[in-house]
């Protein structure tokens, strides 16, 4: 029943995740649309959700009713989704520099990396990789912040 419900929860949050990646609009002629990523993200979370979905009711036909609380990573899809949706409004507020410098360690460190060295690095290395993936070489044009953009105190 358990696997049931999560799956039924983790379903309305990629049905309303894929919602707002929808809202991203339009790319221009010969740009690719820059929800292509949270789009992908959300319908991966729906097919994730959909196995869950699937395994609970497998377990319920045969007649497995309590079973024990065992950790089936709904929390962490849960806190990576809240994670998500602050890190996209970050973007209106701060631009992309800032919130993937921030929230590149952090999503680290709930995969379980704990070396210290290595999420200094990936406060620095994620922006700078994901800058050239999205940026130069598909040609998205980067989100400027409306409060704080770091990018123009880097570059001016």
């Amino acid at each position: 029943m358990r696997d049931m419900v999560e799956g039924i929860v983790l379903t309305v949050l990629s049905l309303i995740a894929i919602w707002g990646a929808w809202q991203v609009p339009a790319a221009g002629p010969g740009d690719t649309w820059a929800g292509i990523v949270p789009f992908g993200a959300a319908v991966a979370l729906l097919v994730l959700s959909g196995l869950v979905l699937l395994g609970g009711l497998q377990a319920m036909l045969r007649g497995e009713g309590a079973v024990p609380f065992g950790d089936t990573g709904t929390l962490d899809i849960l806190i990576l989704f809240a994670i998500a949706l602050l890190y996209q409004q970050s973007f209106r507020w701060f631009g992309y520099i800032l919130p993937t410098a921030i929230v590149a360690p952090v999503v680290l460190y709930i995969f379980g990396v704990r070396n210290p060295i290595g999420l200094v690095l990936s406060a620095v290395i994620c922006p700078l990789v994901f800058h050239v993936l999205f940026f130069e070489l598909l040609g998205v044009f980067p989100p400027y912040g409306e409060v704080f953009d770091l990018g123009d105190w880097l570059w001016g």
